[in-house]
């Protein structure tokens, strides 16, 4: 962290000399958040910005690009698409390095910490901007990006959250951590996380509720109550064959300073504005206008429908090979988010892959679990050789990696990357499973 922490401060000092910097970023909410503590920090230093969000880095992107540039939760895995860019350049990122960049790079990989786990993006890039003035103020958003990542208040993060704590950016409430405030029955009627067996029926969440006799707010509810129902949630969970108890009943981090004060919420929300090509107006959030809130609101839970829908289409129509899991889908809107729910609701037992044929490219969400990862999963290196097997381009994290292939590809995708993921997994062991992929409802599972 120390070494980390001197190498921001350099960078923080070189940005606060250029007189101008594009702001290249991810759309997802730790790239959003990312953005937005670069750009608060660049408008309280008085520095003109430009700032872009995108799905991905390609040639576009660097048709007339003029530095100073910053790249945020992306490029440590493009270095000879970074190396194009002959005016200053930073890279402030947290994906696993490939190849040496030659501009300013700040990523925790090359300190020693795991940027899957203990440091997102926008922590990286708040350990820059703590260094261009009075910013500790901004520390939620580096929480939420974090949250953003599936990551765990562990590591770095847990020092952010601290220095959060501290400056008054955030409170920290023993509870349920639940993206939606409000009524019980309301909340959980149509929560998505937790993805329990009653979520979309009214009439089976009032009748857990009532059995419970939970009444009131979930945001404040305690005691013996509170309790009662972090009990009931677990075993509910533990019989649907899920161990994600742990991320939903502990400390609820709420925001002081942000639009929203559910950091959970903040977190939904500028998913859904990035999963709906509209990233700018997450960005908008991130700056504090609270003028975009109700646009965001209204679009996320649009994008709650898509999510609840697709899980359906999940739980009737994945399929399983010797190591993988995977679910095609064609024109589908929340692959990763369906990937992310999937492997910790439902069916744990083996890396879930989405395939989503949309727009001339079959784009890939994989997600893995702590217990996977143990056993030697890394999705960062497997969709990483297996999209380029067949054309197409991969990466990310040992448990979250993206990639994108070609259309009539797929197949030959899925038999490599189930054959790297159980070398992975198995080394030399004798496998057992049926080669060929077969249906799957997930009845055992809930």
């Amino acid at each position: 962290m120390k070494r980390l922490d001197k190498a921001a401060e350099a960078i923080a000092r070189s940005i606060l000399h250029c007189d101008s910097m594009r702001v290249i970023s991810h759309n997802d909410a730790d790239g959003i958040t990312s953005a937005g503590l670069i750009c608060n920090a660049l408008l309280r230093a008085g520095i003109p910005f430009q700032a872009t969000l995108l799905n991905r880095l390609d040639d576009s992107v660097f048709a007339g690009l003029e530095g100073p540039v910053v790249f945020c939760d992306m490029g440590s895995g493009k270095p000879e698409i970074i190396s194009r860019v002959k005016d200053d350049c930073f890279v402030l990122d947290h994906h696993r390095p490939v190849g040496t960049l030659a501009c300013m790079h700040l990523n925790p990989h090359l300190y020693g910490i795991d940027g899957a786990f203990e440091l997102s993006a926008s922590g990286t890039v708040y350990s820059v901007v703590r260094h261009m003035g009075e910013n500790s103020d901004l520390a939620g958003l580096a929480l939420v990006g974090a949250m953003g990542d599936r990551q765990g208040m562990i590591g770095a993060n847990k020092a952010i959250l601290a220095e959060a704590v501290a400056s008054g950016a955030v409170e920290v409430k023993a509870g349920l951590m639940m993206s939606m405030d409000g009524p019980a029955e309301e909340v959980f009627s149509s929560i998505i996380e937790p993805l329990l067996d009653f979520v979309g029926d009214p009439e089976k969440t009032r009748r857990f509720l009532d059995d419970l006799k939970i009444t009131g707010n979930v945001e404040s509810l305690g005691g013996e109550d509170l309790a009662r129902l972090c009990t009931a949630i677990t075993l509910k969970l533990l019989m649907q064959g899920s161990f994600a108890a742990d991320s939903i009943i502990g400390e609820a981090i709420r925001l002081k300073h942000e639009v929203v004060e559910n950091s959970l919420e903040m977190v939904q929300l500028l998913n859904a504005c990035g999963n709906r090509d509209v990233p700018g107006l997450g960005l908008t959030l991130c700056l504090r206008d609270g003028g975009s809130l109700d646009q965001a609101r209204k679009m996320a839970a649009e994008y709650k429908g898509h999510i609840i829908r697709e899980i359906g289409v999940l739980r009737e129509q994945n399929k399983v090979m010797k190591n993988i899991r995977f679910l095609q889908l064609e024109n589908g809107e929340a692959g990763a988010v369906v990937s992310g729910l999937g492997i910790r609701y439902l069916y744990t037992d083996l890396p879930l892959i989405t395939l989503n044929h949309k727009d001339d490219m079959v784009k890939i969400s994989a997600r893995g679990n702590k217990l996977l990862i143990s056993r030697g999963l890394d999705l960062s290196i497997a969709l990483r050789k297996a999209a380029g097997a067949v054309g197409g381009a991969g990466g990310g994290h040992t448990i979250a990696s993206g990639a994108s292939i070609p259309p009539g590809t797929e197949e030959r995708f899925l038999t490599v990357l189930d054959e790297i993921v159980g070398e992975q997994m198995h080394g030399s062991e004798e496998e057992l499973a049926p080669t060929a992929p077969t249906s799957s409802s997930g009845e055992d599972c809930t």
